[in-house]
Formats: C-alpha cells, structure tokens, sequence
C-alpha cells in the first residue's frame, strides 16, 4: 500500500484518522472507540466479545453482536473502503501497519532504544494516559503512560552521558515536578546537578524525594539513591556501576601502536578479532589495552583459558568469568540446561567485550563455542589472542611480529628500572642493550624476563650469558617456529639461574593448571609450607610466578616448560600423583563441610581449586579406578552449584571395582539418561548408608522405577545424622508433593527445616523453603508464602548467581502470590522485569512458562487481546522440545487456552484444549499438573450449566492437589458460581464427593471427556 491509500491513527494526542495527507471525519465517541480497539491490534484480528466490552462496557445494548455489526459498517463508509474493516474468524480487522499507529510506534522506538524519537512522538506531559487509549484499552493506556516516563528518563540519561547535563537537568526537573517517586529520574538528576557542580541542590533533591516517598509510599530511597547520598556527603564523585572484569595494567604499555589501531579498526566494523603469535609475543597484553581503549555499554570481560584443560570446559569457563553458576534448588525434576544456552542467555541483548585469552590449547572448542555464540549475540564482540586461527567465519587476524628496536629498548629499558631504578640507556650501555633486544627477537615476555635478572647481573653479563644460552638452544628441531626456540632459551636461562629448591619448586607446580597456594605447592614439593611459600615469594622475585588474590599463577608458556623438564627426568607421573593424591584429599576433606555452617568457605575454596581439582580427576580416571571415589566426592559439589553435565561427564569416565561407588555412578546416569534401572536401585537399596549423592540418586531412580524407596528414606528420617535427617525429610517431601499428599509434606518440610537450621547449613534452608511457602498458601497465609520464597531467593543468591530457569521458575511463584494477593500492580511489575528478562533468553521453557503465566494474568484483568496473544506465543514455543517436560507446559498451556475459550463462551474450543490439557497432565504423572487442569473442566462443565458436577470436579481438583487453595481466583470464582447455583449445602455436598474420591477415580472425575458423552452444548 502506497503513501497516499496508507491509514494512520493518531491515538496518543487528539484522536485522528488520515488517508495520505487527508485527514477522515470519524464522528461519534464509539465510532472513534472502535477505530481506536482496532488500531491498537497493529492489523491484527479483534474478536467480537472484545470490541463490545472496549465500545459499550457495562451499558451493553439488547443485540451486541447486531450493534457492533452496524458500528462497523458506518465506520467502512466514514473510511470510504469496505476492505479497511474485515470480517474473519470470530472478529474484525483492521488494515493498518502497526508503524502507521502512533501508539505502536512509541512503543517499537522504546523497544529500539531511541528515547528522542519516541519522547517526541509522545509529546507534552509524559505520564499521562492517553484518553483515546484509555476509553477502550485502560490497561495498556497504563502501560504507555509508564513508559513515556522511562522513554524521558532514558533520554535524560543519554544526554548525561553525552556531557549535557544541563539538558538533562531541565529535562528530569519538569518530570519529577508531576512524578515525585520515580527513583531512577530522581538519581539521574542528583548525577546532573553533581556534574554541574550543585552538589548543594544534588543533596537537597535527595531529601526531596526521601520525603515523598516516605509520604506518598511509606518506604526509605532504594540502594541507587543511598549510594548517590553517601558519595555527595563524602564530597566524592559518583560512579556509574558498569560491569568490568578487565584486570588493571601495573606496568606501563610500550610500543604495538600500529596493532592496537589494526584492532581498533577490526572491533569497529568486525566482531571477531584474533591476535595471533607464539607464546611471549605479548598477545594478552596487546588485547587489553586494546579492550581498555573501547567503551562498551555492557562491559568487557577478560576470559582466561589458560588453566582449562578440557575442551568441553571451555563455556563453563566463561559462565564462570562472567560471574554466572547455574543452581538447582527449586525445580529438582528440570534437565540441565547447557553452558552455551545459559551463555548466550546472558549476553544477548548486550554489548559486551569478551577478550578470550590463551585459545591455543582449545582451539577446536573454542571456534566451535564462538561460531554458535557470534551469530546469536549480535552486540557481542570477541578479542581471542591465539597461536593459530580460530578459522571460522568473520574472523579477522592481527599477527604479531617482533617489536621494533625503539620499542624494545623502551620495554627493557622500562622494566629493568623497575628492579634497577638508576638504570638508563646512554652511549656506554646502548650496544649492550640493543645485542639483548635483538638477540630476543624482540619478544616481550623474552624482555621482561631478561630485565628482571638486572636484580643480580650486571648488563653486560646478561648481554653475554643470554648467548651463550642461544647457541645451546638453538640445536633442537629445525621445525620448531624460530621465535619459540628463542622464548624457551630466555626460559632455560632463567630456570638456571634460580637456586636448586627454587627450580624444583617451578618445576613441581607447573602441574597445577589452577594456580598454587602454599598448601598446594608444599604438597606437591614434599616441602613444609613455610618453606615452600618462601620459594613461591622468590619466583615471584624472578618474575616466573604472579601473585593474583589468594595464590600464585605461573605464565602457561613457563608452565609448559617445567612439565617437559619433569617429563625429561622421568618424575612426571610420581608429581602427578602427589598432585591427585593431595586433591582428592582436600575434597574428601571439605565435602562434608559443604552440609554445613562451614559451607560457604568450603565451596569458595573447591571454585578456587576446581581446574586443579579437575586435573587430578583426570589424572586418576586415566591411571587407576581412584577417580570414582573423587568423583563421588565431588557430586555435592556438582549437585550445590547444578554442575549436572561435569557430574555426567566425570561419573562417566571414572571406572572402579563393583561396589557401592560405581552403583551411584551408574544410577546417576541411568536417572540423566532416564532409562531403566531396577537391578541398580535395588543394590543401592541394599546398602546400609549411602553419602547424600548416593541417596538423592536412589529416591530418584526408584520413583521412576515404581520401587518403594520408604525404608531407606525413613531410616535416614529416623538417624542420628540431622543433616541427613533433614535431607530425607526433604526428598520424601518431594515426592509426596507430586502425590499430593499434604500432610505429609507438612510434617516432613518443618522438621528438614529444623534439621537444615540447627546444623548452619543455609542452602538446605533455602531448599526447603520454597516447599513451606507452597504450604502457606494452601493455608490462606499468603504473606508468609511471599517471606518464604523472597528468603530462599535471597539465600540461593549467596552461593553464585541464579541461572535465568531457576529465577524465572521462582518468580513466576512470586507473581501467582500477588495476583492471590490483588496486588495487581506489584504483579505487574514483576511480570514486566521477568518479561525484559525473558526476552533476552534463549531457553524456551521459560518463555513458555512465562507467556502462560502472564496470559492468565491478563484473563483475571479483562485483558483477552493480550492474554490470546501471549497463548499463541506459547503454543508456538512448544514446538520446541522441553527440558522441563513437554506434558506439563502442554498441560499448563492447553490450560489457559481453554480458560480463555471459557470467557469467550466458545464451548467446543475449550473442549478442545481441555482434552489436550488433560491429556498431557496424566502423561506427566503429576497430581497437581491433573488438579490445575480439573479446576478449568470445572469452568467448562459451569459453561454448560451442569453445577453439580462443577462442584465435584472442584473437590476432585482439591483431592489431587491435596489442599483446597481458596485463595486461587479461579478456584474461587468458580466457587462462588457455584453456590449461587446451587445453594451452599448441594455445592457443599456436591464439593465434599469429589474431596473424598481416592486419587485414581479423582482423575477420572477430571476428565472433560466425559463432558462431552453426557450431551454437552456448543451453542
């Protein structure tokens, strides 16, 4: 459709109509509110019920469907063309591009960033509903209005950091003026004024807005706000929280000039950059001073590759530098999400920096991590230094040479004043000078290490012992690539120069890929730890250690030359072994201390010495069967911080002798792999005690197996262990729960918790806790079921960050409590930051999860345009396999859509779905799934005027989930229809059948087949 024949509405000022440059007359408020309902669905269809609830509300007229159909057609005559209104399937539609709909398009410039465009369209008075939106579509005039404010904010703080804070200053005082409590403009200003240097009126419009919102909220300024307040007082400038983990240089960067504009360049217009060169060619460090000189919105991160040893480690090892660990503790039934979905998940949306260090030992995993990742993230750019081409498309490399003289002798000139202060280069020293540096090849590592024995030689015995060294080196293979010879006679030399304990030291370490402690190195040594952490201090000395937060890290380049020295004199193995032997101890030694007031030091300190942790399990599964013990104690570990691939993969590769280590194993994957396990679940049955892997594995595969587990759950319930009295407790609660057996749940999940309490372990609490909020809300207490669930979130994110499942999957318990709440506006809220989260996921089950959450919460409000869209999205999305089972989001969905089908009054639709609901809910072998289905059947078999058996699907539902939830709405609507109908005592008694069924004949009694059989009525 060309310019001249387009349609566009005007909705957010004066209500307005055009064709081209006409403007059309649309007399009459309900002729311009079926324009608007229209409109607002961007082209898309409007069902009938729909529109005769936005145009005549509560004063219906005696035919709806007649006066809507008339509405309609004055409104194809005011527009001058039949096609502009089209009747399909169930309602109208209305030909129009959503960019053509001034609201539409307000809404994409946000989506898009660009808060000018957008606060431009709006116009005058951000905040404000539109009245031509609101007459028909109150709740998304709300939600306009709310976002024209975060359009002006946003414009607000694009000018602040653009350098105009008196624009925004201006800008963010007329927007408070009508919005006192908005705390993200309020801060922004206080920024503005403090760039300007008002500090004065900075601290007076903090106790401006502290004022209103402790009278018109009666609540205290967020976090944002107190940080901004305590910086000002301490007359300090504030600083914009930005996400960063680029370590900072502590020493000056020399030379590489043209590199780090070919870099520069590269970034500008590429996405992935790759500096390739041998080992000590200084590529780290080129790379981040290139990262430190490009601002990106969403930070830069530094990944380093060099202690991962495994290439299926090489994701995980940016989930873990980007400060992100997957947990498990409130959907123990979920299949764990992989490292590159819950990766990508974070990233995309963002513009982000990440410099991948060290990739040459990786290669093949990391160009295979890269090119799934690149084309999924589009603001993610990569800066991977490497001794060879990752190879993959849209790659381009910068390959470093030697440096140039000049560059050299500052580099060397610039270190060795750093051991030497008085040192400087003149005419006596400059041949001297210039034989080390270019006999280095220029190499920067080569350099800094050379400098560094200044300390105790003087430069001309430097000049002539690094020659001599040269020479010996120099005779090995004629293959090698020349600078890397050249780097290992820097290395030699260097290795012998240092006392004979110091090199026994260095060479000893190098096979810890993680770092070295103390500990770690007086163990490996055979040396007492005072001694070995003097010999730690003086490789340090030497420049052959660095010292990072609590250990030492060896450059992998040395590393790997004190394996071959180890390897030349035949002890490899024999340090190996010390180094496995000393790991598997330090486990065995802090896997209890997990179940308990000592578990946050004991897990900090196995994420320390994980890739040495790993090492040794390598090492143990490739030369003994002492790899399984290892494993097993590890599996907590795993299990604390959902680490569910690394259990997998180690049980997997560890072997043992038969005996009960090698049956949890084996039942640990056969529960993974979900197949048959009987000969396995009764071995394990058999033992007479299992460690807490041991036990969560067997309750596991016995459930699914159909083998009662109940004696060994009931002797740990009854043991002297409280811990493992408390994890009993919690398991069988599980189970009871998918049982509905209440009452059950109610003993055991009070007792874990006071089992979890007294023995100090925080993550048994907040385990527990997510079941006794479910308990509460049965039990009405509705607050206390909202305290439960905020304190387990709270607690959970102590132990590492909640991976994007785990806090949807809470969150989405925390929106239904607001709802049962009516605290639709906090609900809102939440949906909404659940939403931006979502929409940045690449993990389906939690957009479907959401879509059909949020979809019954737009059916609860009067919402069904949007409730119908946000089902379709779900039934869409469950195309896509499940990892937390294709039968529940096919019963939950399914759900929903009957529900919105029951508003419509369309009987044979929610038919239809019920049936698939219902269906699927049976398969999943989940009694509450089947309860949350039964309760809509209940609607459907009301839809048909039959109450009675409404009311006893009602009680069925309630036998099945084991308690009445009153305080669900539908639950209740659905209630109170029903006594209306029927009076209180034939619901009561019609409700009381249905409670007392036992569970099977309660799923049949939910079934809407036989609805359909008794003669149901599509009319």
């Amino acid at each position: 459709m060309d310019g001249s024949t387009r349609l566009r509405v005007t909705l957010l000022g004066a209500f307005q109509v055009t064709r081209g440059a006409a403007a059309l007359a649309i007399p009459g408020a309900r002729l311009q509110g079926l324009v608007a309902r229209l409109a607002l669905a961007g082209g898309r269809p409007v069902q009938q019920s729909v529109l005769v609830d936005a145009i005549w509300g509560s004063d219906l007229p005696a035919d709806p469907a007649h006066a809507l159909q008339a509405l309609v057609s004055r409104l194809r005559r005011a527009l001058g063309s039949p096609s502009d209104v089209t009747l399909v399937s169930g309602g109208y539609r209305l030909t129009i591009d959503p960019a053509d709909v001034d609201a539409l398009r307000f809404e994409q410039l946000v989506a898009a960033a660009s808060p000018e465009d957008a606060v431009t369209l709006w116009g005058d008075r951000p905040g404000v509903e539109p009245p031509a939106v609101a007459a028909v579509d109150p709740a998304t005039a709300t939600r306009l209005a709310r976002l024209s404010i975060e359009a002006v904010t946003d414009l607000a703080e694009a000018e602040l950091s653009q350098g105009r804070p008196d624009a925004a200053t201006a800008r963010l005082t007329t927007l408070l003026t009508e919005h006192p409590v908005h705390e993200r403009a309020a801060a922004l200003l206080m920024d503005a004024l403090a760039a300007q240097g008002r500090q004065a009126e900075a601290l007076a419009q903090y106790e401006q807005i502290r004022e209103a919102l402790a009278d018109d909220l009666g609540t205290d300024p967020g976090t944002a706000l107190r940080e901004r307040h305590l910086n000002l007082l301490r007359a300090e400038p504030v600083k914009e929280t930005k996400p960063a983990a680029l370590p900072a240089p502590l020493t000056s960067f020399v030379g590489r000039t043209d590199d780090l504009a070919r870099i520069d360049a590269l970034l500008a217009t590429g996405r992935l950059v790759t500096v390739l060169g041998p080992g000590g060619a200084g590529k780290t460090r080129l790379a981040l001073e290139a990262a430190r000189r490009r601002e990106y919105r969403d930070g830069s991160w530094l990944i380093d590759l060099s202690p991962v040893t495994e290439p299926a480690k090489v994701a995980a090892a940016v989930l873990t530098a980007i400060g992100l660990r997957g947990t498990a503790l409130f959907e123990a039934s979920a299949k764990p999400v992989g490292d590159l979905d819950v990766l990508a998940d974070e990233l995309i949306g963002k513009e982000t920096l990440l410099v991948v260090d060290n990739c040459e030992h990786l290669i093949d995993a990391v160009a295979h991590l890269l090119s799934a990742l690149l084309p999924r993230c589009a603001g993610l750019r990569v800066l991977a230094t490497s001794r060879e081409p990752l190879a993959i498309d849209g790659e381009a490399l910068v390959p470093l040479g030697p440096l140039r003289d000049t560059a050299s002798v500052r580099l060397f000139t610039d270190r060795a004043a750093a051991v030497r202060p008085d040192f400087t280069v003149d005419e006596r020293n400059l041949d001297d000078v210039l034989r080390i540096v270019r006999g280095l090849d220029g190499m920067p590592l080569a350099l800094e290490l050379a400098a560094a024995r200044l300390r105790t030689l003087s430069l001309a015995d430097l000049a002539s012992g690094l020659s001599d060294r040269f020479r010996l080196l120099t005779t090995g293979s004629r293959t090698a690539f020349p600078r890397h010879r050249t780097l290992r006679a820097v290395i030699a030399w260097s290795w012998d120069l240092l006392s004979e304990d110091a090199r026994t030291v260095a060479e000893r370490i190098s096979v810890l890929p993680g770092g070295v402690t103390p500990a770690s190195a007086a163990a490996v040594c055979e040396l007492p730890v005072e001694q070995a952490q003097e010999l730690l201090a003086d490789l340090v000395d030497r420049s052959l250690l660095q010292l990072v937060p609590g250990r030492y890290r060896m450059l992998e380049t040395i590393r790997e030359y004190g394996l071959e020295c180890l390897a030349e004199q035949g002890i490899l193995p024999v340090v190996r072994n010390r180094s496995a032997r000393y790991f598997a101890e330090l486990v065995a030694a802090n896997d209890p201390l997990l179940r308990g007031p000592g578990q946050r030091d004991a897990l900090h300190l196995l994420t320390a010495e994980y890739d040495n942790v790993l090492a040794a399990l390598r090492h143990l599964c490739d030369t003994s069967d002492a790899g399984l013990a290892l494993a097993i104690d590890l599996s907590w570990y795993w299990h604390m911080l959902g680490r569910h691939a690394d259990a997998s993969y180690w049980l997997g590769q560890a072997t043992a002798q038969p005996g009960m280590h090698r049956d949890i194993a084996a039942g640990a994957l056969l529960l993974d792999a979900g197949a048959a396990a009987d000969e396995v679940v009764s071995r394990l049955l058999n033992y007479p005690e299992l460690p807490p892997f041991g036990v969560l594995t067997t309750a596991g595969l016995a459930a699914r197996a159909g083998i009662d587990a109940s004696p060994l759950i009931q002797r740990l319930a009854d043991g002297p262990n409280r811990w493992l009295a408390g994890l009993a407790r919690i398991t069988r609660a599980e189970l009871a729960e998918n049982d509905g057996h209440l009452a059950q749940i109610d003993s055991d999940v009070a007792v874990a918790l006071d089992c979890f309490t007294e023995e100090g372990d925080s993550w048994g609490v907040a385990m527990a806790l997510p079941m006794r909020a479910l308990l509460r809300q049965y039990d009405g207490d509705l607050a206390g079921a909202l305290a439960d669930l905020t304190e387990a979130k709270r607690l959970a994110q102590e132990f590492g960050s909640l991976n994007h499942s785990d806090e949807t999957f809470i969150d989405l318990r925390l929106i239904d409590l607001h709802v049962r709440l009516g605290e639709t506006e906090q609900a809102a809220v939440m949906i909404a930051v659940t939403r931006d989260r979502t929409l940045r996921s690449t993990m389906p089950e939690t957009v479907v999860l959401l879509d059909a959450r949020e979809a019954s919460f737009r059916l609860r409000t009067g919402d069904l345009t949007r409730a119908r869209e946000l089902i379709e999205a779900a039934e869409a999305g469950l195309s896509t396999p499940l990892p937390f089972g294709g039968d529940h989001g096919q019963a939950l969905v399914s759900a929903v859509r009957a529900e919105l089908c029951l508003e419509l009054g369309d009987g044979p639709g929610a038919e239809a779905a019920l049936d698939r609901a219902y269906a699927a809910a049976v398969n999943s072998k989940d009694q509450p799934i089947v309860a949350t289905v039964a309760v809509t059947v209940a609607g459907l078999a009301e839809l048909y005027r039959r109450f009675t058996e409404g009311a006893e699907i009602l009680g069925a539902a309630a036998r099945l989930r084991g308690a009445h939830d009153r305080t669900d709405l539908q639950v209740r609507t659905l209630s109170s229809r029903g006594r209306l109908a029927l009076g209180e005592e034939r619901f009561a008694a019609a409700y009381e059948s249905g409670w007392q069924l036992p569970a099977p004949a309660a799923v049949t009694r939910a079934d809407p087949a036989r609805l359909h059989r008794n003669g149901s009525f599509s009319g």
